[in-house]
């Protein structure tokens, strides 16, 4: 009997006192390993989709892994590839007593068959706390969760990307430095919400920011306007929270979202009028032969 292979992916798992994220990739070997650590490499510029999947590698500036040493003071990662396997252990308050030239500890291991290739990174010595339902949320819009062929588990239990009701406008425009993709949804009045307004503008499948696009000048009605929207070559801020809005780039991205949203203006005007003729329907002469001619709008 053959097993179907388990698809790509990672779990991440909250304990009171650490935090375990484990993926089953292809792990690193020595030069990987190297690659990883080190800060401004290319390599995810250079080799821009993962060998195994030929996914779109998200990273771009090699900080994010320093960046969960706010959150702990211990960053652990255990990875193995074919028959290379080793442990690196990065403990800041080493770091920080050092007085001489410091390195990261490297511990070579024997490859473990049962394990198989991927990586494990434990953070420990926790020294913030999260929201669960905060965390969801980040995974949600950070991880590529409508990829094919690769599930995202926290605490056990599998995520999947969020879903709206509504009228769908497909997004697919081309422009000089690629193309725009993904949808925009007009959700019932009963779903409006406020809450997490705009549009999330996605690179390599991560939300970077979400934007509104000039509709927050629409009122009540952009509480009903939901979706996301795919650029992979907008260039983003060092710190990933935004875009560098006076690039070409984003000026170009800003022509087809215009269209979009005059789309997006034109549909909820024919939602408008259909309305507006199913009120004029529902006018009703009413003949009331008492004497008198009643007319009553229903």
């Amino acid at each position: 009997m053959h097993m179907m292979p388990m698809p790509q992916g990672f779990r991440l798992k909250f304990l009171p006192d650490k935090i375990v994220i484990q993926d089953n990739g292809t792990g690193m070997d020595y030069e990987g390993l190297q690659q990883y650590f080190l800060i401004g490499s290319e390599e995810k510029v250079i080799h821009h989709r993962s060998p195994k999947f030929g996914r779109k590698r998200i990273g771009q500036f090699g900080i994010g892994k320093f960046a969960s040493l706010s959150a702990a003071t211990c960053f652990e990662v255990i990875t193995q590839h074919k028959n290379f396997a080793a442990r690196v252990v990065f403990d800041k308050k080493d770091w920080e007593n050092s007085k001489e030239t410091w390195y990261l500890p490297l511990e070579i291991r024997a490859p473990h068959p049962q394990r198989g290739d991927g990586t494990t990174v434990i953070l420990s010595g926790l020294i913030k706390s999260f929201d669960p339902e905060e965390v969801e949320k980040k995974l949600i819009e950070g991880v590529p969760l409508k990829a094919p062929d690769f599930d995202v588990y926290l605490n056990g239990r599998r995520l999947v990307p969020r879903s709206f009701v509504g009228q769908r406008i497909p997004i697919l425009e081309g422009c000089k430095f690629g193309l725009v993709s993904g949808e925009i949804i007009i959700t019932p009045k009963s779903m409006a919400s406020f809450k997490e307004l705009g549009i999330d503008v996605k690179v390599k499948g991560v939300t970077v920011k979400k934007e509104l696009f000039g509709m927050e000048t629409w009122g009540k009605v952009v509480s009903r306007i939901k979706g996301e929207v795919n650029a992979d070559f907008l260039p983003i801020t060092s710190d990933r929270s935004g875009f560098v809005t006076d690039s070409e780039e984003y000026q170009e991205f800003l022509k087809v979202m215009s269209k979009v949203v005059n789309n997006v203006k034109k549909t909820l005007g024919k939602e408008a009028d259909r309305r507006e003729d199913r009120r004029a329907k529902n006018r009703i002469l009413t003949l009331y032969f008492c004497g008198k001619l009643t007319l009553t709008i229903l």
